[in-house]
């Protein structure tokens, strides 16, 4: 009982601590912005000329995106379009020697960078943002709604140019209409907003302060959205591959990738035999958990409409990495209407599994939403139906919702899974409680459940601010805790999490962490400490953490480390290593480096070592444009052990018009 009561008196330490939040300037502005056509278009030429932009269509001021703090440094912006594409252009003033604009390629990762992002919703209903991003180089960073594989044709491209300025910095960015689902034309209010990353304070200011009310978020009003006619083609992206393997003698292997659009706002894909096993997979870090984690999914086929297969937070009932290979799979996702998203997806591996699933998302208004979903797993001895019907609703700064799953399995029976909860998110302070039941018969077969028989509570606050002098740049605290029976009454666990952390503006991070928890009957306790330094360069970066304590009783202790260097403009290494000590000892070391040979053509590769066991490959590869893409590959990214292995890959995309 003495943990649950310090952490209730955290808990109200920093509820109460909101009074004292960062003051913060309040902008006397009008945020919404009228649609003006520019009646010559934009050069996007990265040089914003006098009156090459609509003056009516400018704005100004931006202020921390999680506490509203007024930017100390100015920044202001341009929006207009015609009837082909929507106009970008974006000023800085800063000292442009401390300007990060590392990356120059289009579709490419501008993360760390000083960079602004346009964040628009065609449809006006607040639930499907495109964005889009530049930086001061042109480099471009492209996330259409739903989610979409990093293939040119598939993804699209936009222009963007920018520069160095004597005051600062500027870029623009020409976006074709074309790129995102459109409703049908003609005059709409549109939603919108706009993020500036800062790299010198490593944080991001956004132009309006929302606090996840989206019925602030800003609108473009009276725009004329044009008529696109419907691109009526398939893009299709065969492949082939050639190679030969140490035991295996010559190899080969061919398939298709296909996409076209079944409407204005529907997408279609498909594939047949696709090649995963050239894919890079994600690697999990070692660490102590009581409970089943999932490495992220990075394979094409299930990036397109990943955003409207969401199926739940910590509790997942589809989950493609759960599908390690299938034959062929067919995906469609969109926009039903104004309100109503889609994503449908269904994969066949022939005489072993069809796994199927579909989810619904209505907007009701600005702060209620409808989830409905079906996931179907079809397999000899382990056919499962799961579904789920999620509400989520807001009030000021208070979110409210319920989550409900269902599953039907034909080895485990009838389950469940229910979350009540609320959530309070005001400036410096995010604070909520929820209680959660989940039957002992709950199985989402393709999805990610870690733990089920439990009924209990949770509870969580943090509270970040960040000053507007002096030699800190940020500082934050939270605190976690639950507690949970069994269905039966029994004890299941209690546990408590407190921490902290601060960045300075020198670049330096420190951090450090409590927990106590009591796991069936275990007590265990741990301490963590870290710190990171520069952590506002993106490219050059030390990180060390450690871990003591006890896990299931016994001791243990980890150690960490992390770097990023790039010693030439285009070479980049990173690495990790991790040595746990309990009874026995883990190590697991990762090495990875790209070389730019130009915008679109590279090497690369990764080491990663497992308690001695190695595994490590070299890629060439010339993509990220339109036109054939062609990859050579020595070794095996998914095995555990290194395999003799080369392979040349070639795609070669074409379009078939009907």
């Amino acid at each position: 009982m003495k943990v649950f009561s310090l952490a209730l008196a955290w808990t109200a330490i920093l509820l109460c601590s909101n009074a004292q939040a960062s003051p913060h300037v309040p902008q006397s502005q009008t945020f919404d912005i009228p649609g003006i056509t520019a009646t010559t278009p934009p050069q996007a030429d990265g040089t914003i000329n006098v009156g090459e932009y609509p003056e009516a269509s400018r704005r100004e001021g931006f202020s921390d995106a999680d506490t509203n703090l007024t930017s100390d440094e100015y920044a202001e912006f341009w929006l207009t379009y015609d009837e082909k594409f929507i106009y970008f252009a974006g000023r800085v003033k800063t000292d442009p020697r401390r300007v990060v604009r590392q990356e120059y390629r289009p579709n490419s990762n501008i993360r760390g960078n000083d960079n602004f992002t346009l964040l628009l919703d065609p449809f006006g209903a607040n639930n499907n943002f495109n964005s889009f991003s530049t930086n001061s180089n042109g480099a471009t960073s492209i996330n259409l709604s739903g989610g979409r594989a990093a293939k040119t044709e598939w993804l699209g491209e936009i222009e963007a140019n920018g520069r160095l300025t004597d005051s600062g910095w500027e870029t623009e960015m020409r976006i074709p209409w074309s790129i995102m689902n459109l409703p049908s034309a003609g005059t709409r209010d549109l939603r919108f907003n706009v993020r500036w990353f800062r790299s010198n304070k490593q944080n991001s200011y956004t132009f309006r302060f929302i606090n996840n009310d989206s019925s602030l978020i800003p609108v473009w009003s009276q725009v004329s959205i044009p008529a696109i006619p419907r691109d009526r083609s398939i893009s299709l992206l065969p492949y082939t591959f050639l190679g030969v393997e140490k035991g295996s003698g010559p190899i080969a292997n061919a398939g298709l990738d296909f996409k076209t659009n079944l409407s204005e706002t529907l997408q279609f894909v498909g594939t047949v035999n696709p090649d995963f096993r050239n894919v890079e997979n994600s690697i999990l870090s070692l660490d102590f958990s009581f409970f089943e984690r999932l490495a992220n999914e990075n394979r094409p086929f299930f990036q397109e409409g990943s955003e409207y297969l969401r199926f739940g937070f910590d509790s997942r009932l589809f989950a493609p990495q759960r599908i390690p290979t299938f034959d062929t799979g067919l995906n469609i996702y969109g926009e039903l209407d104004d309100k109503t998203n889609i994503g449908a997806l269904t994969t066949i591996d022939f005489g072993n599994r069809q796994a199927s699933a579909l989810k619904l998302s209505h907007q009701l208004n600005d702060n209620e939403s409808l989830d409905f979903g079906l996931v179907n797993n079809a397999q000899p001895g382990r056919n499962n139906v799961a579904g789920l019907l999620n509400y989520f609703g807001r009030s000021g700064s208070i979110e409210y919702y319920t989550i409900n799953q269902y599953t039907a399995d034909q080895i485990d029976g009838n389950g469940w899974r229910n979350n009540i909860g609320l959530r309070y998110e005001d400036k410096n302070l995010n604070a909520g409680t929820e209680y959660v039941s989940i039957s002992p018969e709950f199985l989402p077969r393709i999805g990610f459940s870690r733990e089920r028989d439990l009924k209990g509570y949770s509870a969580y606050g943090s509270y970040q601010v960040t000053p507007k002098s002096g030699s800190i740049n940020s500082y934050d605290m939270s605190a976690n805790l639950s507690t949970f029976d069994r269905f039966s009454g029994d004890f299941y666990r209690n546990e408590i999490n407190l921490n902290g952390g601060v960045n300075l503006r020198s670049g330096l991070s420190v951090g450090i962490g409590i927990n106590q928890t009591q796991f069936e009957g275990v007590f265990d306790r741990g301490l963590g400490i870290g710190a990171a330094y520069p952590t506002n360069n993106p490219y050059n970066q030390v990180g060390l953490n450690y871990d003591t304590g006890t896990f299931r009783g016994e001791q243990f202790e980890q150690y960490e480390l992390n770097w990023r260097y790039r010693p030439l403009n285009r070479l980049q290494f990173n690495g990790s290593t991790e040595i746990v000590e309990t009874t026995e000892t883990d190590t697991q070391h990762i090495l990875s480096f790209n070389y730019d040979i130009g915008k679109f053509e590279s090497i690369g590769g990764r080491l990663v070592s497992f308690n001695g066991k190695s595994n490590w490959f070299l890629s060439y590869r010339l993509s990220g444009k339109k036109g054939a893409e062609y990859f050579i590959l020595i070794g095996d990214p998914r095995a555990d052990q290194f395999t003799d292995r080369l392979v040349f890959k070639a795609v070669v995309p074409f379009t078939i018009k009907y």
